[in-house]
């Protein structure tokens, strides 16, 4: 590749020695959820796929649960400058145990390609969606470059932060999948994009912080800043639109209507 050898560490881990599988595996992820599962379900009643997504939803749950716990267990609570923390290239016992934490993060990701496949199973087209299609194609890819050529140090902020958010959103859908005598408690739903946006906005911050303000012993690979920078704006813009046609729009629909529904005062 262009941008030279990945972290030879790593690329001992299953499918870390190219991204060319995961190219592959979101061009059929792409293929399915747009052609194939559409097709295939066209004249079908949708899945009752309630249990199974309790389970899947939980056990992401605990996935996330153990990436954040592990980042902060052997890195952000621990030993870690919030300045800037080097990536360490070494044989360290700690730098290897963060580089398992970045591979099972990357991992997790393509386990997620099974949100949008429910979905279609489920009929549920609405929720197939612009954001949620270019989300689950595009992460796997981006989390296999950041977590291939940058496994540690500054760069396990996103993966971190991220990981922490995923418990909240795999708890809610997890709840949710119990049906509706849950489902009537979970008023917090709209709190998710919020901490996703947040999240966007704390990564681009902390990536400014570092290109100000990191001594050069930091050793900043120019890349993952353009990378995990990109990524910040890019899904920060989506995720706003999305939140204000969600949860914005329509306040604003409903005013407009009951204005209305006003009659006029006779003159």
């Amino acid at each position: 590749m262009l941008l030279g050898p990945s972290d030879p560490r790593i690329a001992k881990y299953p499918l870390m020695t190219s991204v060319l599988p995961t190219v592959l595996f979101s061009t059929v992820f792409l293929i399915f959820i747009k052609l194939i599962g559409p097709a295939w379900m066209k004249n079908k009643e949708p899945y009752n796929l309630r249990h199974m997504m309790v389970v899947y939803n939980i056990f992401l749950v605990g996935v996330n649960g153990w990436i954040t716990l592990n980042f902060m267990r052997y890195g952000w609570l621990t030993t870690y400058s919030w300045r800037c923390e080097p990536i360490d290239t070494s044989n360290n016992p700690v730098a290897l145990k963060i580089i398992q934490v970045c591979w099972v993060f990357y991992i997790s990701k393509l386990i997620e390609y099974l949100d949008t496949v429910i979905f279609v199973f489920r009929k549920k087209d609405s929720q197939i969606n612009f954001l949620h299609v270019f989300h689950h194609t595009t992460v796997p890819i981006t989390a296999w470059l950041g977590v291939s050529y940058g496994p540690g140090g500054y760069n396990t902020i996103f993966p971190l932060v991220n990981s922490f958010i995923h418990v909240w959103m795999y708890l809610y859908y997890g709840l949710a999948a119990l049906g509706p005598e849950i489902q009537k408690y979970l008023w917090w739903k709209k709190y998710l994009t919020s901490l996703q946006l947040a999240q966007f906005t704390l990564v681009f911050l902390f990536f400014v912080h570092l290109c100000l303000f990191a001594p050069k012993s930091c050793n900043l690979s120019p890349f993952l800043v353009v990378l995990s920078l990109g990524q910040a704006v890019i899904y920060f813009g989506l995720f706003l639109h999305f939140y204000l046609n969600s949860y914005k729009q329509p306040s604003r629909i409903s005013k407009y209507r009951s204005a209305k529904s006003i009659p006029k005062k006779e003159k």
